[in-house]
């Protein structure tokens, strides 16, 4: 079974009006990758409820979305044919809309931002506690949080 490579546990915020608004992740890839993923998880110490998991199988340049509730996978939403995982590094931005309960994705390269996909989620965005990186991720050079 799969390792968690990467795990941060976000900061517990006394204030409710203050959410995480943006999170930024850039890494490098391991030769010749086959896949990695990062989860949104309801809890750090249990991945039965993910608001949203973001999976990039990089051969085949597909992204699989979907979410995790009492320990069973929804119906995976995949788009094919993205081609923007085609170096050993990724730059992405996720980017929360609460009232519409969605996550937006981007690519980011140099100060552009490409629109990746867009999700909506089941689970409140409130619900996450902490964010999991797995598969073929060689390091994490930057992680950001952003809040309101």
């Amino acid at each position: 079974m799969a390792e968690v490579k990467y795990l941060v546990v976000l900061p517990t915020i006394p204030n409710e009006s203050d959410r995480m608004s943006k999170m930024g992740i850039q890494g490098c890839l391991l030769q010749e990758p086959e896949q990695f993923s990062i989860n949104f998880v309801n809890s750090p110490s249990c991945t039965d409820n993910i608001t949203y998991h973001f999976k990039v199988r990089v051969p085949a340049q597909t992204i699989v979305e979907n979410y995790k509730i009492n320990g069973e996978w929804s119906d995976a939403h995949q788009e094919k044919y993205l081609n923007i995982f085609d170096e050993s590094t990724f730059s992405l931005e996720f980017q929360f809309d609460y009232n519409n309960s969605t996550i937006h994705v981007y690519q980011v390269r140099g100060q552009g931002h490409n629109f990746v996909t867009k999700f909506e989620t089941l689970f409140s965005l409130s619900d996450i506690q902490s964010i999991q990186v797995w598969g073929d991720v060689q390091k994490i050079n930057q992680f950001s949080l952003s809040y309101d």
